[in-house]
């Protein structure tokens, strides 16, 4: 249908000018109840994977995965990333081993569970997590805290030894958020590959590597970039994704026709 034909049907019937552009656009109906399309069902199925097999993904996957990472949505369409693959496994341990070391230090600072109730170590300690966790709190949740903790212990590893990293580093000059951004195309790159039947795993403790100059360096991080998250990406080992995993419910308001709901 031209624009001419689409603007007369406008002035004169709206009902029919709206149908019309859904058919050029292959707006298809859903009924309620119907099940899920394969785009749903997709984001439905994946899940963290942090147990990989040693094959290494072929270089053409990795490139599709970041092509479709390309066409994230930002702000401004300012596109506020700069990627970094790594498939050295050299350096993959190194990395490794540099991320544990900063969790034990990390731990060794504010991890009080590690000492006996009323000693001076754990009362010492305590404070300390109390002090950082005014300035950081989001690092001090229970859920990172944990990690961290963990990690010290050799009971948990940071990249769970994939055979290929992603960083996306995020551009600080970027408009509005460039954090929602950088979460975006991450999205983008973590659901391409498992539509390709790989695994992906979000590791936020890479961000240890941007405290490190050396680490900056040796995979070229230059202002304005910054290391915040990174994604391990590799076979899974077993068929982890075959069920869904479960997630909470949250509240959510719904304001229609001048009423408000709360539907869950």
């Amino acid at each position: 249908m031209s624009e001419f034909a689409t603007e007369v049907l406008g002035e004169n019937d709206p009902e029919q000018t709206e149908k019309e552009a859904g058919k050029v656009a292959g707006v298809t109906e859903i009924e309620e109840g119907a099940p899920w399309n394969a785009v749903e069902d997709a984001f439905l199925r994946r899940r963290s994977i942090r147990k990989f097999k040693k094959k290494q993904v072929p270089a053409h996957l990795i490139r599709r995965m970041l092509e479709v990472g390309r066409f994230a949505p930002s702000q401004g369409n300012c596109q506020p990333w700069k990627m970094v693959v790594v498939r050295d496994r050299d350096m993959i341990e190194e990395m490794e081993d540099f991320c544990v070391a900063s969790c034990r230090k990390i731990a060794g600072m504010v991890d009080y569970t590690v000492y006996d109730k009323g000693t001076f170590a754990r009362r010492k300690t305590e404070m300390m997590a109390k002090l950082i966790s005014r300035s950081k709190p989001n690092s001090m949740h229970p859920v990172p805290f944990a990690a961290v903790s963990l990690v010290a212990q050799n009971r948990f590893a940071v990249f769970h030894h994939p055979p290929t990293i992603i960083l996306p580093l995020m551009d600080t000059r970027g408009i509005g958020h460039p954090q929602i951004d950088l979460g975006i195309v991450g999205t983008n790159i973590v659901m391409a590959a498992h539509s390709l039947g790989l695994g992906t795993c979000w590791v936020g403790l890479a961000s240890f590597l941007n405290e490190s100059p050396e680490w900056r360096e040796r995979l070229e991080v230059e202002e304005p970039y910054e290391i915040i998250e990174a994604i391990s990406v590799g076979y899974p080992l077993g068929k982890p994704m075959r069920n869904t995993v479960s997630r909470e419910t949250h509240e959510t308001v719904w304001l229609e026709d001048g009423k408000k709901e709360l539907i869950y």
